[in-house]
């Protein structure tokens, strides 16, 4: 099974890519990059495309991690929605579940387009977290 090529997106806009294990070697090799317990949530336009799954850590909040202000935008502007919530802390985006509901790579249209949408939002959200 191929490795997936996924991307950490920390609070402050930094993006790592990743190559992760498909399959059941996933929720581990996820712990220590989402600095803890692994919740994965699977987020979409409202007629199905556009599909992305985010990995964080599920005691975020508990934890007092710091808000993911750039997460939080990429997930509100693919579901064409507001989340009710902040992501918080490091966050994981992979590719959705394929038909074997395994992960996928993050699409490449989205690696791509990525570092620029972060660039433009550095400004805005530099100002928030400073």
């Amino acid at each position: 099974m191929s490795p997936i090529r996924a991307i950490r997106l920390d609070v402050d806009g930094t993006l790592t890519d990743l190559e992760l294990p498909a399959g059941g070697g996933l929720s581990a090799a996820l712990r220590p990059v989402v600095e803890g317990w692994v919740e994965i949530a699977h987020y979409a336009r409202p007629d199905g495309t556009h599909r992305l799954s985010v990995a964080v850590n599920e005691e975020g909040i508990a934890l007092g991690l710091p808000e993911n202000l750039y997460a939080t935008s990429l997930v509100n502007a693919i579901r064409l929605d507001r989340l009710g919530y902040c992501l918080r802390g490091p966050v994981v985006l992979l590719g959705a579940l394929d038909g074997a509901r395994l992960h996928t790579d993050v699409p490449e249209v989205l690696r791509g387009g990525l570092p620029p949408i972060i660039d433009a939002l550095k400004p805005r959200y530099t100002r928030v977290t400073s």
